[in-house]
């Protein structure tokens, strides 16, 4: 059974990682606005560098929200795989064999926490890595359609 610093421990960490995800989509929250109000208080001039500045800061705020959301989920899911690292290693260090019985409970409950570690980590930098390439798509997109478009912003 967990004990009771560990408990507070894991509950302080989790508090600790909510505080920082609730901060980062603030701000990222905060950037879109100021992005909207800066496209709204331009009297939404329709030259093409206000449209392409206009366009580029509301992906890339956009990008941010969705990179926000992206880093709180994956620091929830390392949160939970250090956790439940911690309550394997825990029992395993708790659990010991009766006497004159093979080791073969202990070894599977050691290949089992090595695996379910290995699954996890790589389940969490899978969605990451997927999460941070899907809210890049979108700019990237806009920027080639761009340069499609209007042969003059290669170099935007």
């Amino acid at each position: 059974m967990m004990d009771t610093t560990r408990l507070d421990k894991s509950w302080q960490t989790y508090l600790q990682a909510f505080r920082h995800t609730n901060q980062r989509w603030l701000d990222a929250q905060q950037d879109m606005m100021r992005t909207l109000a800066a496209a709204w208080s331009s009297g939404m001039i329709l030259d093409e560098d206000a449209v392409s500045r206009h366009l580029d800061g509301g992906l890339t705020a956009g990008n941010e929200l969705l990179q926000a959301q992206a880093d709180a989920q994956r620091d929830l899911m390392l949160l939970v795989e250090k956790t439940l690292a911690e309550l394997q290693c825990q029992m395993l260090t708790h659990w010991s064999a009766p006497p004159g019985s093979p080791q073969l409970v202990r070894s599977a409950l050691e290949v089992g926490q090595a695996s379910s570690s290995a699954m996890s980590r790589m389940s969490r930098q899978i969605g990451h890595f997927a999460a941070t390439n899907f809210s890049q798509a979108t700019v990237n997109a806009t920027r080639q359609l761009r340069r499609a478009i209007h042969p003059s912003c290669r170099g935007k």
